[in-house]
C-alpha cells in the first residue's frame, strides 16, 4: 500500500485555491423552499438566478403533499437538495441539466470534460516551431 504523503502548504494553498475557483464557477444554490399556491420548489441560485420547478420534474415527488415538501434542506455545500420527510436526495446539478439544459451549455460541457481528460494526458500537443 503506497504511503501518505502530506501536502506542503504551497500544495495545499494552490488545491485550495482551485477548489474556491471552482466552487465560484459553479451553480450553487443558496435557498429553497415549496409555494403551495404554484404547487412547485423554488430555489436561488448563488448567482442571484431564481428558478420555480413543478412537482412532475422532480423525481419521487410528483405525489407528495405540501406538509411533505414544507421542510426542503440545502445539502452538501449547494450541490443538492433534501426532503427529510421524503428522505429523498435531489441533485441540483442535473435537475439544472435535465431541465434548463440547452444544445451551448452540453456543448460547453463535452469540451470542459475532453479538456480536462486532454490535461491529465500532459495536455494540449506543442506546435513545432517554423524553420
Amino acid at each position: 500500500m503506497a504511503e501518505f504523503k502530506a501536502p506542503t502548504q504551497r500544495q495545499f494553498d494552490a488545491a485550495t485555491k482551485r477548489g474556491m475557483r471552482r466552487m465560484q464557477q459553479s451553480l450553487l444554490v443558496v435557498s429553497a423552499r415549496y409555494d403551495r399556491r404554484g404547487k412547485r420548489v423554488i430555489i436561488t441560485l448563488n448567482n442571484g438566478t431564481i428558478v420555480g420547478f413543478p412537482l412532475a420534474v422532480l423525481p419521487g415527488h410528483q405525489h407528495a403533499g405540501p406538509d411533505q415538501l414544507r421542510a426542503i434542506e440545502v445539502e452538501a455545500a449547494g450541490y443538492g437538495l433534501h426532503v427529510p420527510a421524503l428522505d429523498a436526495d435531489i441533485s441540483m446539478r442535473r435537475l439544472l441539466e435535465e431541465q434548463l439544459g440547452s444544445l451551448s451549455m452540453k456543448i460547453a460541457q463535452a469540451r470542459a470534460a475532453a479538456s480536462r481528460a486532454n490535461g491529465r494526458l500532459g495536455g494540449r500537443p506543442r506546435k513545432s516551431k517554423a524553420a
